[in-house]
């Protein structure tokens, strides 16, 4: 298991053809955005890779490697900047190998990935109006570093700094006093592919917020010709219906291995 540095990132790029989920991770890892990783199997062979990125990660190949699997396992239960993973299996073949390593507590879970429709999204109901004392702004790279100093700490770690994510990504939020209280915003940048990532604080849902901000940042990839991506868990249904009411189509449902060091509350990724 061999980890490349960025200036070498390029020689995984291949695998990107290979992957039937995970691409938006393995992609936005390759851009150089992000404080990802890149591992091969052994050195200039691109055949077998593994890409990380801030507790999100996928092994990539159409030819499944149990040694390699193994040590990457090894690798997320030790690495101790992160407390959780999720683990995109980038081919089917990797499910038997994983299904025998990944084991209790590592959890197999469905995932639902979205295809968009514009039409769809440009035919909904009026937009979401926000209640007084809430206003809706662009996410930039002050608002950003706020958000994780305070209520979204995972946050940072998304790109390699505020500034990058205010250059190259994109987002919106909802502000009371100050404070963000919503949020949708790229987490995986590659191409012109923008996946979603989106957020409101316990007190404030059920309230539209999170609907105006995923529909500001859908019209803001519109314009700008990007394509936003929507996956969650399946039992996530609160995120499943939101993407649904915006123009977003159940495409594909798939297994991944996710596992959370003792001690964490479960999240809503």
């Amino acid at each position: 298991m061999i980890e490349l540095r960025e200036d070498d990132f390029a020689v995984a790029g291949s695998l990107l053809d290979e992957l039937h989920v995970g691409p938006a991770i393995a992609g936005a890892v390759l851009s150089g955005h992000t404080r990802g990783k890149v591992f091969l199997r052994r050195p200039a062979d691109p055949s077998v890779g593994f890409f990380y990125d801030n507790g999100f990660c996928v092994l990539a190949g159409a030819v499944a490697d149990a040694e390699f699997a193994h040590a990457c396992l090894n690798w997320l239960y030790s690495h101790l900047e992160q407390d959780f993973f999720i683990l995109y299996p980038g081919h089917e073949r990797w499910l038997p190998v994983l299904d025998s390593l990944a084991t209790a507590p590592v959890k197999k879970v469905e995932r639902i990935g979205y295809e968009f429709d514009a039409g769809t999204f440009l035919g909904q109901r009026a937009p979401q109006v926000l209640s007084e004392n809430f206003t809706l702004a662009k996410l930039d790279a002050a608002l950003m570093r706020d958000v994780a100093d305070t209520s979204y700490p995972w946050i940072r770690g998304t790109w390699k700094s505020e500034e990058e994510f205010e250059r190259n990504g994109l987002g919106f939020c909802v502000l009371t006093r100050g404070r963000v209280v919503s949020l949708c915003y790229s987490v995986f940048v590659s191409g012109s592919h923008r996946e979603i990532d989106i957020l409101t604080l316990e007190p404030y849902k059920r309230q539209g917020m999170a609907r105006a901000v995923a529909s500001a940042y859908i019209q803001e990839c519109l314009g700008r010709g990007l394509q936003p991506g929507w996956d969650c868990f399946k039992d996530n249904r609160a995120s499943g219906q939101l993407a649904q009411a915006l123009g977003f189509i159940p495409s594909i449902e798939f297994p991944v291995y996710s596992w959370q060091r003792v001690g964490r509350a479960d999240g809503e990724v």
